[in-house]
C-alpha cells in the first residue's frame, strides 16, 4: 500500500518530521520514492505554431540550447530534460552537450585525472632525481605496451607478479609489479636502493634494466631467465616438468647463487641483505646459470608487509627463526634461507612437503643417524667407481646446510665461506675425473 506525502523544505534535513506527520503507519523506517517536479510555473506551455510547424514552448527554467520540458507525471509541475542525441544539465546555459562531445570531454577528465596521479607518484617515488642519474625511466604506458597489458604472467612472489614482456628492439623482460599494498620505504633510501641494483653488475645477478615510478608503488623491468626458476626447475609446476640434473650441475647452481649473494654481502660502503632468498628467486638461463632475483624487490615495501605475506604464501620455511623473534635482517638471515635452498638441491624435496619441513626433518635426521642420506635425491645417481665421492659430495653438502641452519648465528658461515667450501666439494665430485678443467674453475 502506498500513501502520498508531499514534502516540505524541512523534510529535506535530516528528522523525524515525516515519521511524525504519518504517523502509526510505520514503526521505524518509511519507504520512499521521490518524485520532484517544478511546480511554480505549473505544467508545460502548450506547442506553438510557427510558419506552420508545431514548435514547443520555450519555459524560463529549461535554459541550455537542445533542451525541452517534460510534464511531471504526477500532478502539476514539470521537468527539463536534454533533447535526444544530447546530454548534460538542462538547467544551465550550454549545459546541454552533444553525446560525442560529452565522451571526448569526459575521457579528456579521465585522462587528466590519471596523468595527475601518475605525476604524483612520479615525483614521490623519486623520479626528478632517478632521471637524473641515467636511470632508465618506463612509463606506464610503455609497460602497458611491452607486456600486452600484463597478458603473460610467468610468476608471482612476496612482492608481487611477475609478466613477461617485449620492448620494440626484441628483447624479453620481466616486469614486477606489485600485487600487495605495503608501506614504502623512506624516498632516498628508495633512491639508494634502485640506483645500487641499476649499476651493480654480477654474472650470477638478475640485471635490473629501468623502473616505472607512475604507480604508488614502482614496477621494475629485470632482464628475462628462459628456464624459469630453480623451484620450477627441480619440482615442476603447473606449466613446468621437473628437469633431471646432475650433482655437477646442482653444484654449479649452488656456486654460482652464493657468489651472488656473497658479492652483494660485501659490496659498497654498507652490506646489502636480500631478504628473501629461496628457490622461486633463483633463476636459470638456457645453459642454467643461475641468476639471483628480487634483491632490488625486497626494498620496496616494509619488512612487516612482507612477513604478512610470507604467512600467507607458504615461505615461511626459508625465514630465519631468528628473525621472527627480533624483527631484524642480517646477512646470516639470508644463509639460513641459503641452508634451505642448498637442502632442496640434494633432496628435491620443498621447504615444505605435505605436513613436514625440509629443515627440520633434515637436521632431526642427521641428528639421530648421523647424516640426512634417507632425503637424498635418488636421481643423482653414479656409478660404482663414483658412489663414494658422489656420498661424500651430498654428506658435506648436508652439513653445510645444517651448519647455514645454526640457531646461533654466530655458526652460521658467512656466503663467502660458503662458495669457499662448495667449490672444494664440487673437487671432490670430480674426484672420478668426470669434471672438465673448465667446470672445475668455475
Amino acid at each position: 500500500m502506498y500513501f502520498r506525502y508531499d514534502f516540505q523544505r524541512q523534510d529535506l534535513v535530516r528528522n523525524n518530521s515525516i515519521v511524525r506527520k504519518i504517523g502509526d503507519r510505520t514503526v521505524t523506517e518509511v519507504p520512499l520514492v521521490l518524485d520532484w517536479a517544478i511546480r511554480i510555473d505549473g505544467s508545460c506551455p502548450p506547442l506553438i505554431e510557427k510558419d506552420g510547424v508545431l514548435e514547443k514552448s520555450t519555459v524560463s527554467a529549461c535554459v541550455s540550447a537542445n533542451s525541452h520540458c517534460v510534464n511531471a507525471s504526477h500532478g502539476s509541475g514539470y521537468l527539463c530534460k536534454c533533447s535526444k542525441g544530447y546530454i548534460g544539465n538542462p538547467y544551465v546555459t550550454g549545459g546541454c552537450t552533444t553525446t560525442f562531445t560529452a565522451s571526448v570531454l569526459a575521457c579528456f577528465v579521465v585522462m587528466e585525472i590519471k596523468k595527475r596521479k601518475q605525476k604524483k607518484f612520479f615525483d614521490k617515488n623519486g623520479g626528478e632525481i632517478l632521471k637524473s642519474m641515467g636511470i632508465n625511466i618506463f612509463t606506464e604506458e610503455q609497460l602497458n605496451k611491452i607486456t600486452n597489458r600484463y597478458s603473460t604472467p610467468i610468476g608471482e612472489g612476496a612482492f608481487g607478479k611477475v609478466f613477461m614482456g617485449t620492448t620494440d628492439d626484441a628483447q624479453r623482460v620481466a616486469v614486477k609489479r606489485a600485487s600487495m599494498k605495503g608501506e614504502m620505504v623512506p624516498q632516498e633510501e628508495f633512491v639508494n636502493e634502485i640506483t645500487f641494483q641499476f649499476r651493480i653488475s654480477h654474472a650470477n645477478m638478475v640485471r635490473l634494466l629501468g623502473c616505472c615510478l607512475e604507480t604508488d608503488i614502482p614496477m621494475l623491468v629485470f632482464e628475462f631467465a628462459p628456464k624459469g626458476s630453480l623451484y620450477n626447475v627441480l619440482h615442476g609446476g603447473a606449466d613446468h616438468e621437473p628437469h633431471k640434473l646432475s650433482l655437477q650441475q646442482r653444484l654449479d647452481i649452488a656456486i654460482g647463487s652464493a657468489e651472488a649473494l656473497a658479492h652483494m654481502h660485501s659490496h659498497g660502503d654498507h652490506n646489502h641483505v636480500h631478504g628473501d632468498i629461496k628457490s622461486g628467486n633463483i633463476l636459470l638461463d638456457d645453459d642454467l646459470t643461475p641468476k639471483v632475483s628480487d634483491f632490488g624487490s625486497s626494498k620496496l615495501v616494509s619488512v612487516a608487509s612482507r612477513y604478512s605475506k610470507w604467512c600467507v604464501s607458504g615461505d615461511m620455511s626459508y625465514i630465519d627463526p631468528v628473525y621472527i623473534k627480533s624483527g631484524r635482517f642480517t646477512e646470516k638471515s639470508d644463509v639460513y634461507s641459503f641452508g634451505v635452498v642448498l637442502l632442496e638441491l640434494i633432496t628435491r624435496k620443498t621447504a615444505r612437503y605435505g605436513d613436514n619441513s625440509l629443515p627440520l626433518d633434515f637436521v632431526k635426521f642427521c641428528k639421530e643417524e648421523d647424516n640426512g642420506r634417507k632425503l637424498y635425491d635418488s636421481d643423482i645417481s653414479c656409478s660404482d667407481a663414483q658412489c663414494q665421492c658422489y656420498m661424500e659430495c651430498l654428506s658435506r653438502i648436508g652439513e653445510l646446510a645444517v651448519r647455514c641452519l645454526k640457531e646461533d648465528v654466530d655458526e652460521r658461515p658467512t656466503m663467502a665461506e660458503i662458495v669457499k667450501q662448495l667449490k672444494q666439494v664440487k673437487v671432490t665430485a670430480c674426484c672420478g675425473g668426470s669434471c672438465s678443467e673448465a667446470s672445475l674453475s668455475t
